[in-house]
């Protein structure tokens, strides 16, 4: 009872805690807005039928960087293009950035992006990413031609943002003074017919979330100049699970994760058509036909009308993700209440393996010890499966890649590497017996009692959050599935369904929320599977994490798994 007042107490000052996100100042003039839907419209249609099946190390890739560095020059905007290679499916990829600067009164800048390549599997690539290349180029006109801006404009034209932002990643690599950036924003998919809004994805690649204010300011910029498709702030339950996994899936990720005012600018889908907007997505449907000069009209308006207020900005924070930002009542939790919210799990999980018994610390301790070769019996060879993983890798039974694995809708996510997934199985399920067997050797030690074992399985996990809250705080939500293990006692037979009915239930949630929030737009299904195994293989997860993880899944294990039986010494032994 005490423990659920405390939470109460906790959740009740930190909300309270709140502070009010004062609006942004708008001051630029909405009659200066001249961006033309139709006239994008045009661009678009000539950009993607003089440049089909342009996606990354295709010849017509570097001939699309080329023309776009050509037209804007021709404007006075001063292009290079950037070339370079990685790796992706285990061959090495030539890749192109064009990059376009209108110098300004001030050297610092304000990043524009928009990708020019395209999914593998799409021919025209028309709304992703042809709607926000052709919205770039035609705000090249109108600006190019308004003479010197306050700040340096820069608009990247970015490769391989489909193999996991790596054009991004590589202009900032190659950047000679990154702090000079002020603000960065990415647009894609913005001219399908069926859109009836805008959205604002401020997710980091991998860590980050963009600034509030930001976002405020596209959205008093839009009011201001009358567009209808005021672009929208994501709500409080999806800020959270974002943060928790940001896994990004525009090019903003590179700029929101290196510590940059950042968010990308994508269309909403109408409800109703949901299927039509999803299935011309990575697909070869994805062509001049489903654009509206309409829908980039509104998205074109709104770039222009933020583009052309953050010239007249004179700060641009950066502020650090970890934040809440209620929009109903304009106010945000971050900081020290926010922090107190992110200690409550932890706290429990620790309580739990110090309060367990009245036994005093060194009696614990002694009691730990007993339990030990049990936890590690199963905490090794899942950590060592992860380093097999990498051998896999590098021996080429699984494919190499430098960001991601794949693209939504390749065939790759649905065509799993099953022999090398049967060796990573048939290694770690010998693994496990072999650790097991030498956890059983003959001792004069007891074997440990289901409560010392829960004590270490909580203290591991209470230990691994604290790890997660150094890294990641909002990364504890996919820990609160887990308070289901609390209610495992280590029963016999038949209650021992219970038992392994609480763990299933923990890791169960678990998927639900990585699958749910991370990827059940890509309707991907149980291929999760093999895309999470990927991840931990190329890896995308890093692998301090995956030890993490681990010790979290074998904390879990050894609360259901009895432990290895003590061996009677065989005769000379």
């Amino acid at each position: 009872m005490s423990q659920r007042l405390a939470l109460v107490f906790v959740v009740a000052i930190s909300l309270a805690a709140c502070a009010p996100v004062p609006d942004p100042p708008i001051s630029y003039n909405p009659d200066d807005l001249r961006f033309s839907g139709e006239d994008a419209l045009a661009i678009e249609a000539d950009f993607v039928t003089r440049f089909p099946d342009r996606d990354s190390g295709e010849p017509n890739n570097l001939r699309a960087a080329a023309w776009l560095a050509e037209t804007l020059g021709a404007l006075g905007f001063d292009c290079t293009i950037d070339i370079w290679e990685f790796v992706n499916f285990s061959r090495v990829v030539p890749l192109h950035n064009a990059v376009c600067v209108l110098p300004g009164e001030s050297d610092q800048q304000i990043v524009v992006t928009a990708h020019h390549d395209q999914a593998p599997t799409t021919t025209q690539g028309a709304d992703n990413d042809g709607s926000g290349v052709a919205t770039l180029v035609h705000l090249s006109e109108i600006l190019a031609s308004e003479g010197t801006p306050p700040y340096t404009l820069v608009f990247l034209f970015a490769d391989a943002e489909e193999w996991g932002n790596g054009g991004t990643v590589r202009y900032l690599e190659t950047h000679p003074d990154p702090e000079k950036i002020l603000a960065a924003i990415s647009l894609d998919n913005l001219g399908k017919r069926w859109y009836t809004g805008l959205d604002m994805d401020p997710r980091g690649r991998f860590r980050g979330y963009g600034p509030v204010w930001l976002q405020r300011t596209a959205q008093e910029a839009a009011r201001a100049a009358g567009v209808e498709w005021v672009p929208v702030i994501r709500p409080a339950l999806f800020q959270a699970l974002e943060q928790a996994a940001p896994l990004a899936f525009m090019d903003e990720g590179t700029f929101v994760a290196a510590g940059m005012p950042s968010f990308g600018l994508t269309g909403i889908c109408d409800s109703d058509f949901l299927d039509e907007c999803y299935n011309t997505w990575h697909d070869p449907s994805d062509t001049l036909e489903t654009q509206s000069a309409l829908s980039l009209g509104q998205a074109g308006r709104a770039t222009e009308a933020l583009i052309r207020q953050l010239f007249l900005t004179d700060e641009f924070p950066r502020q650090p993700g970890r934040y809440l930002y209620f929009e109903s009542s304009a106010a945000s939790l971050r900081g020290l209440p926010l922090t107190l919210i992110f200690l409550l799990p932890i706290s429990l999980f620790l309580a739990r393996a110090f309060l367990i018994d009245r036994r005093s610390l060194a009696e614990k301790a002694r009691a730990w010890r007993s339990a030990l070769p049990h936890y590690l019996s199963l905490w090794l060879p899942l950590t060592v499966s992860v380093v097999l993983l990498y051998g896999l890798v590098e021996v080429g039974l699984l494919d190499k890649f430098t960001y991601y694995f794949a693209t939504t809708k390749d065939p790759a996510w649905t065509h799993p590497r099953w022999l090398a997934i049967g060796i990573w199985f048939l290694a770690l399920v010998g693994m496990i017996l072999l650790s097991r067997r030498l956890a059983a050797r003959p001792s004069a030690a007891l074997a440990p009692s289901h409560p010392t074992i829960r004590s270490l399985a909580f203290l591991a996990i209470g230990l691994a959050a604290i790890f997660v809250l150094l890294t990641n705080p909002f990364s504890l939500i996919f820990m609160l599935p887990l308070f289901s293990w609390l209610l495992i006692r280590g029963r016999r037979w038949p209650g021992y369904l219970l038992d392994l009915a609480f763990f299933l239930l923990g890791g169960l949630m678990i998927y639900f929320l990585i699958y749910f929030f991370g990827f059940a737009i890509l309707r991907i299904g149980l291929y999760i599977l093999w895309y999470l195994l990927m991840m931990f293989a190329i890896p995308m997860i890093h692998p301090a994490a995956a030890v993490a993880i681990a010790a979290i899944l074998a904390a879990g294990l050894s609360l259901v798994v009895r432990p290895p039986a003590r061996r009677t010494p065989a005769a000379g032994e």
